[in-house]
């Protein structure tokens, strides 16, 4: 049986930023939610970067219309902890001010990483560790990616600390499977067991291998990734937004 998942990122709601770019994310989400339903997918995973403070009482009542299932989220830079659990509780938060957790199911152990402080903290890398101890492929959902990718923001805000990330990944026996955001571009590489998929944002794109950051502000998507057993492949939807 086909597990399908909306992999959404990115969409910074009611930020200066991108309204001085002409972006309307609010206009940007709804679109993205109603593509989503049109689709007949129920699983979604938003891979951070949710926006203002006080748009997320609006990003969190946005999917009541809709007969998703539970949402499942990692943290991005531009999250609080703090905000988030005001609305999102849906499990044991380990007891820390971090969101990170994980589930199983027959060929893949699925983690979620919290890089909301920009690193992985030593306790949530210590987690980690112990999470990779299983014969299972990994799945992996985090905000920033682990593998370098040639764009002005990888060199300007990279993930702090992502060397021992990587190393401890390669040194699983199995594949991973790594979805992150945080880039603003569609991007899909493979080292040695890791393969890493970069989602476009929702909000806008910044264009590639620029020493500056340059924004598209145009275009928005998401990543519809489909899991058969033990076999991942996924698609980027794309949009322009209407002048």
């Amino acid at each position: 049986m086909m597990k399908t998942i909306a992999h959404i990122t990115d969409i910074h709601l009611d930020e200066d930023f991108p309204k001085e770019q002409g972006v309307d994310a609010r206009e940007n989400w709804k679109q993205i939610l109603k593509d989503v339903a049109a689709r007949n997918i129920s699983d979604i995973v938003f891979g951070g970067d949710i926006g203002s403070t006080d748009s997320n009482e609006w990003f969190f009542a946005s999917f009541n219309k809709y007969n998703f299932n539970p949402l499942l989220l990692t943290l991005g830079n531009h999250d609080s902890f703090q905000e988030v659990q005001k609305y999102y509780k849906p499990m044991e938060m380990n007891g820390t001010s971090e969101l990170y957790y994980s589930f199983e199911d027959t060929y893949f152990r699925i983690l979620y990483l919290d890089s909301s402080a920009e690193r992985i903290s030593d306790n949530q890398f210590r987690w980690l560790e112990q999470q990779l101890n299983t014969s299972k492929k990994i799945l992996l959902y985090i905000h920033h990616p682990v593998l370098g990718v040639n764009t002005a923001i990888d060199k300007k805000y990279p993930l702090q600390g992502r060397e021992r990330v990587r190393k401890v990944l390669q040194q699983h026996q199995h594949k991973v499977i790594i979805f992150c955001g945080h880039y603003h571009l569609p991007d899909v590489q493979a080292v040695e067991n890791i393969t890493q998929y970069v989602t476009p944002a929702a909000s806008y794109q910044v264009e590639r291998n620029q020493d500056d950051i340059q924004v598209n502000a145009r275009t928005f998507g998401y990543r519809i990734i489909r899991i058969a057993e033990d076999k991942v492949n996924s698609e980027v939807v794309s949009f322009q937004q209407l002048e």
